[in-house]
């Protein structure tokens, strides 16, 4: 075998090796997320964010979720460290990736947006009335209840 198929060779074996190490890693890509690609980030110290209304927010959220409105999500996060990954939701998904956008025009290195929003999140909330199962006679099928929709933003 000539020095150039050597050389190529290798520099193949490296590349995969790189690729299977990025991805036995554990932590997602930067992009859209599920719940368990949640739960792994914020096993990384990231940083949950609702960007919903403080009204939605105090209804129901994601347990540990700070709550910080689309509207100030550049002034707010123009002080956070831009290394720590950013985990965002909404109630749909819609606002999220705008606020996703936003991050990673100002630099953030790991933006991560719950896809679908908190309607299809899984796990714990916090929260009032929103936080809560709804009565015996509302089928859910495991989703949390959302009782309010209405943004002045």
């Amino acid at each position: 075998m000539s020095r150039a198929k050597w050389i190529l060779l290798a520099a193949g074996v490296v590349v995969i090796a790189a690729a299977a190490i990025a991805l036995s890693s554990g932590s997602p890509q930067p992009g859209l997320v599920g719940n368990r690609d949640v739960e792994k980030l914020r096993a990384e110290g990231a940083r949950i964010v609702d960007v919903r209304t403080a009204a939605e927010f105090t209804g129901a959220h994601i347990e540990g979720a700070e709550n910080v409105p689309l509207s100030d999500i550049a002034a707010v996060a123009s002080s956070w460290d831009r290394s720590i990954p950013v985990v965002l939701y909404c109630a749909v998904g819609d606002w999220s990736d705008t606020a996703a956008e936003i991050l990673t025009s100002m630099g953030f290195e790991r933006v991560y947006d719950l896809g679908g929003g908190i309607v299809q999140w899984d796990g714990a909330l916090a929260g009032g009335a929103g936080a809560t199962v709804a009565s015996a006679d509302v089928e859910t099928n495991g989703m949390p209840v959302m009782y309010e929709f209405y943004t002045d933003w």
